[in-house]
């Protein structure tokens, strides 16, 4: 067999010849780092706390639901200061990294929004998970936790646990 005929695997070669063969200067290579999106959210997140809704007709929430988030948000002792609430409406296509890297937040709690909206996997309702270092806790949406009063009683054990109440 003669060397012409010896056919080596790509991988393989580049396995051998980690260093250049011809020395010179190297250039690095150069990644594009995607800049986390724009996004627009209600209140201060003064204690990275991030609220996510769904809601396809107002820019956040109507008056009724609003109050009803503030009366739960009183409970917890928190306000609108403490909290960022983020209609994912207007963004489809994010993930928990994507919105990580828009709004700092450390827990969050997603309101009638199912987990593949994030990119997870399907998760129970009203339990705890850790998703690169953030706490979630999926809840219905606040439409039907303004009318079931079991929902409300899940949301506030959710809640307790996440907020160490």
């Amino acid at each position: 067999m003669s060397l012409d005929q010896v056919q080596l695997d790509p991988y393989f070669l580049a396995k051998m010849y980690t260093q250049p063969i011809i020395p010179g200067e190297n250039a690095p290579v150069v990644t594009e780092q995607k800049a986390p999106p724009k996004v627009k959210f209600l209140g201060e997140n003064q204690k990275n706390i991030a609220l996510f809704i769904q809601n396809e007709g107002e820019a956040y929430l109507n008056d009724e639901l609003f109050n009803l988030l503030t009366n739960i948000l009183n409970a917890c002792k928190l306000g609108m200061q403490d909290v960022a609430l983020i209609n994912i409406h207007s963004y489809p296509d994010l993930g928990v990294a994507d919105w990580k890297s828009a709004v700092p937040f450390q827990r969050g709690v997603i309101f009638g929004a199912a987990p593949e909206k994030f990119g997870l996997a399907d998760i129970p309702a009203y339990q705890l998970v850790t998703v690169a270092g953030t706490t979630l806790l999926f809840s219905d949406a606040l439409e039907g936790i303004g009318q079931d009063k079991t929902l409300k009683a899940k949301l506030w054990m959710g809640l307790k646990q996440l907020l160490g109440i």
